[in-house]
């Protein structure tokens, strides 16, 4: 083997097993017992034996590549959606190919076009927005892409497998929680206006304050993607004389910009101002209050959507397309509390 690198047949050799079955470790195409299975594990790590995916796409089979893309992998929540589903495709033997399309669906498009040039078995996306993937299919009558499933967003895409969560019931259960502290006055801090999963954050949010009697009285605040934008937007609101007493903040980024505001206006968190955040992660508990929020099922989305993608791959979903939405849980914290009386100005003399 001097000078070359090991093939498939030298593993086969070493291990004592047959060409077939140490290609069937490899590729994961059919089941191999696990002696013969450690045998050849052993023998790929000696002889550091790696596949040529490439010629294995030249000749029409697996490459055991699938590829994710996210709208922004600084952002906590897909960060921890990719490491989810990077610890699954480990662990049946696909290496996953990671790309950002930073919330722009021209980039996106690009980046997927790249990753079915390597000639991917499948696809997970988190869309930039609720219609490109579907406009992509479309364009190219689905002929370029591999099985793909959609996360979290682009949930009615017609022609794909898609998980969300039940994000009415979340903005539901977020502003019911701030009725319930008696609060009347609430802003909403969102990002954008165009993702059906925000619009079903506030649909949510509206039902609770039409039950408790505040139809219309919510103010919807639009920031921005970017976290200091959306400080600034809630910020404005907050310096208003009838400024909320509680905000909903309806993702991650949008809780540390409305905390940011507060702390900026020397706001005490809840007494001054409640806040109730969207997602569930460790930075939450990093400084007092601790954070009140609703939290998604992020190591739920990540196996949902690796179940979906495994069942095309392995021809079980011809019929018909897989729509699975998770339940949110609301996690009462210490930064929701009842409403402190604002103080009035009365004029001398009276």
């Amino acid at each position: 083997m001097a000078g070359r690198a090991p093939t498939i047949r030298d593993v086969a050799s070493r291990a004592g097993v047959s060409v077939a079955t140490a290609s069937n470790v490899v590729n994961g195409n059919r089941p191999v017992g696990e002696g013969s299975r450690q045998r050849v594990a052993e023998a790929i790590a000696a002889l550091g034996y790696r596949l040529n995916r490439s010629a294995s796409a030249l000749r029409g089979k697996s490459t055991r590549l699938v590829g994710m893309v996210v709208p922004d992998i600084t952002n906590v929540f897909f960060a921890s959606l990719v490491h989810g589903v990077e610890a699954l495709a480990e662990s049946d033997g696909y290496d996953l190919l990671i790309v950002s399309s930073s919330e722009d669906t021209a980039k996106e498009r690009r980046r997927v076009e790249a990753l079915v040039a390597r000639r991917i078995d499948g696809l997970i996306v988190v869309p930039a927005s609720d219609e490109s993937m579907t406009a992509l299919k479309g364009e190219t009558d689905g002929a370029r892409l591999p099985p793909t499933v959609l996360v979290d967003r682009g949930a009615e895409a017609p022609e794909f497998d898609t998980v969300r969560a039940d994000c009415n019931a979340g903005g539901y259960a977020a502003v019911r929680c701030l009725i319930g502290f008696g609060h009347r006055d609430i802003a909403l801090l969102a990002h954008s206006k165009r993702l059906e999963n925000i619009q079903s954050r506030i649909a949510g949010a509206r039902r609770a304050l039409a039950e408790g009697g505040l139809e219309g009285r919510e103010r919807v605040i639009y920031g921005g993607h970017d976290l200091e934008s959306l400080r600034g937007a809630i910020e404005l609101e907050l310096h208003r004389a009838d400024r909320p007493t509680a905000i909903f903040a309806l993702t991650n980024v949008c809780a540390l910009a409305s905390i940011k505001a507060a702390r900026g206006l020397n706001l005490e968190i809840p007494g001054d101002l409640s806040i109730v955040g969207f997602d569930d992660f460790d930075w939450m508990f990093a400084l007092r209050p601790y954070l009140t929020t609703v939290a998604q099922p992020v190591e739920d989305f990540a196996s949902a959507a690796w179940r979906l993608l495994m069942r095309r791959l392995s021809g079980a979903g011809a019929n018909g397309f897989e729509r699975v939405e998770l339940p949110c849980i609301l996690k009462v914290r210490e930064s929701t509390g009842p409403v402190r009386p604002r103080l009035k100005v009365v004029a001398e003399g009276n």
